[in-house]
């Protein structure tokens, strides 16, 4: 919340920034407290060069209460034992959000004689609900904005990582299913951090400048610069180095006004509220151009793929997702490219069209018979993929029989629903004389 979740409170709770000082001695004490609560209790990182701090943002798992693990904090009990523990003014909680807010008292106050002027600090405390959801949490909150500037880096080649994991995007199905696409990874830092070439030691030490922070992300090997543009407007060809292929050509980290054009539309709200990621797209970035360094492409998509695919064991789902995803692609241009666009639409009645479209689409995809047999073009190969060619030179040869077969079927539904209509009223109007009869 950035140290604003009881700003709405009446009256409401003045909850000022903080200098590191008192930061500081907040997290310590904070830390003791809830640790007599929580097997697992621990805070992210902080970004560099941070003056001040808007609250205290602490993890929580494993509560030695019984009762508070089965309810998280949904159970009462749990966020007014804490509130009593910390010596918190108020706290708000929602059932079903993993995190309290804690107004408690800023250092040096007399507790007991409080006064209108008495200012508070806001404490979060995030329950997580397993040690690996707690792990990754306190990785993938460290450091600010570190995570949105590698996840810059690492989207163009496949590669998503979110509060859940890192996740592989299949190509091919990205362009049309952005959620269908993604296979899970892995949920572990080492892992990740491994596979992106990332030093992991120095990950969990906070960083003295954005500068280091900034040099330390240019360690992705997935991280390169478009080189400057030359004197007459050519650009130098790049080529990844030795061993990566070129199916999925990366263009490299641009910054600046023509980087920015570049940039996804969430990159770009996040530059409009991410001061650090804003420095490293607007500044950082192109000073790398103008120094003529990172200009060497390390990996390519393909690269990326073909590595986590292999090192995480997704073969095998990656292998189903994509035949299951050209299967369903196939059927649906069967349906609307093949049978639908196959039959004329200038000068025929768009009922008659309708009613062909319909039935040879159950002729070709549901087993209904046509004419009284099954046509060749119903035939499916034994990874259930039709022949195109065949669907369609039927559908020409056939639409306007399967147009009169289609309106014949119309309207044999439509006598069919009057009539069982008209026996339902019938129903109804023999249960109402019974009634009136027996009353």
């Amino acid at each position: 919340m950035g140290g604003r979740a009881f700003a709405n409170c009446d009256p409401p709770i003045p909850t000022p920034r903080m200098h590191p000082e008192i930061y500081a001695q907040v997290l310590a004490q904070t830390h003791t407290i809830l640790r007599k609560y929580f097997s697992h209790v621990d805070t992210a990182v902080e970004a560099p060069g941070k003056e001040t701090y808007g609250d205290v943002d602490t993890l929580v798992f494993g509560p030695f209460d019984p009762a508070w693990a089965d309810s998280g904090n949904g159970c009462p009990a749990m966020a007014e034992t804490l509130a009593k523990a910390l010596g918190a003014k108020k706290f708000l909680r929602q059932r079903g959000n993993p995190t309290i807010n804690f107004a408690i008292p800023w250092p040096g106050q007399d507790i007991e004689n409080k006064t209108k002027d008495d200012k508070y600090i806001q404490l979060d405390v995030h329950t997580c609900f397993s040690l690996v959801s707690f792990k990754w949490e306190l990785f993938h909150a460290a450091h600010g904005d570190l995570w949105n500037i590698i996840g810059s880096t690492i989207r163009p080649f496949g590669l998503t990582v979110n509060n859940q994991g890192m996740y592989l995007r299949i190509p091919e199905i990205e362009l049309y299913d952005r959620k269908r696409s993604m296979i899970f990874l892995t949920a572990n830092p080492s892992e990740v951090l491994m596979f992106l070439g990332l030093d992991e030691d120095r990950w969990w030490r906070q960083f003295k400048s954005k500068e280091e922070m900034f040099k330390y992300a240019t360690g992705c090997r997935m991280f390169w610069v478009k080189e400057a543009d030359n004197l007459d407007g050519a650009e130098e060809d790049k080529t990844p180095e030795a061993g990566a292929t070129t199916t999925h050509d990366i263009e490299g980290q641009e910054g600046g006004e023509k980087g920015r054009k570049k940039l996804k539309h969430n990159d770009r709200q996040r530059m409009a509220k991410r001061p650090i990621f804003k420095e490293w797209i607007d500044e950082f970035i192109p000073r790398c151009r103008e120094g003529g360094i990172f200009g060497t492409p390390r990996a390519s998509r393909e690269q990326i793929q073909q590595e986590a695919v292999a090192d995480f064991g997704v073969k095998e789902e990656f292998n189903i997702r994509v035949k299951e995803w050209k299967l369903m692609k196939h059927q649906d241009d069967i349906r609307r490219v093949v049978i639908k666009g196959s039959i004329p639409i200038d000068g025929i009645d768009p009922s008659f069209r309708a009613a062909a479209i319909r039935t040879l689409q159950a002729t070709i995809m549901e087993g209904v018979k046509f004419e009284g047999v099954t046509p060749k073009a119903a035939m499916k190969d034994q990874g259930g993929f039709y022949d195109m060619e065949q669907v369609m030179r039927f559908v020409q040869e056939n639409w306007e029989t399967a147009g009169r077969i289609g309106l014949v079927r119309q309207e044999a539904k439509a006598q069919e629903a009057m009539m069982a209509k008209a026996e339902k009223k019938e129903k109804e109007a023999q249960e109402r004389k019974r009634k009136e009869m027996h009353d």
